[in-house]
């Protein structure tokens, strides 16, 4: 994180947003390591301890501290809705230049019902990149405010991603019983999570 004082900061204070900040005034503030902070322009609150370069500058140890606020198998379950209406959107495109491109547009019908199992191909293709990539979430997940992390609440990358996307297979085996064991894990932990050593997480503060 850049040390200048042009850099400018929200601060919560008593429960509200404040700011910008810029440095010089952050460090007349006194602030705790426990107070939440974010650079403007950031989506998501910080405790000033879990910020690396800034608790640096204001005297604070840094400390890395696992995630505490876990999205509701409810939001899951709608990023997945909003997933697989993307990857259909997706397989339509295909079929909208397939179409294009035939004029036994009747006889190709049962083709086309046959390239609906692309939706979820296109649809674990994309958590995958999405999930291992620097927004750690896919396009669903990204709509409702929540993102994939490890176990520490870091970056899961490209390996994980794919384990856990894998790992749903299992809860589709199960009829669904992968799925639903995260009602009962604190974390909100299903099956798959649990292979991959994932949390799926949400903002603290908006």
């Amino acid at each position: 994180m850049a040390n200048s004082s042009a850099d400018r900061y929200e601060v919560v204070i008593q429960g509200k947003p404040q700011g910008p900040f810029t440095l010089d005034e952050l460090q007349g503030m006194n602030l705790q390591p426990t107070d939440f902070v974010k650079p403007v322009g950031h989506p998501e609150f910080k405790e000033l301890r879990e910020i690396a370069g800034l608790s640096t500058l204001l005297n604070v140890k840094h400390e890395i501290t696992p995630p505490q606020y876990f999205a509701s198998l409810d939001m899951r379950l709608l990023s997945t809705a909003i997933d697989y209406f993307v990857a259909f959107c997706m397989y339509a495109v295909l079929v909208a230049v397939y179409l294009g491109g035939t004029t036994d547009v009747q006889g190709s019908t049962p083709t086309l019902l046959v390239g609906l199992v692309f939706v979820p191909v296109f649809k674990f293709i994309l958590c995958v990149i999405a999930e291992g990539s620097k927004k750690h979430a896919s396009i669903g997940k990204m709509l409702i405010g929540v993102k994939v992390t490890d176990e520490q609440g870091r970056p899961i990358g490209y390996g994980k991603a794919f384990l856990r996307n894998i790992g749903k297979l299992i809860g589709v085996l199960t009829l669904g019983i992968g799925f639903f064991t995260g009602f009962f894990d604190r974390r909100q932990q299903c099956l798959h999570d649990k292979i991959a050593g994932t949390l799926v997480v949400k903002d603290r503060l908006v």
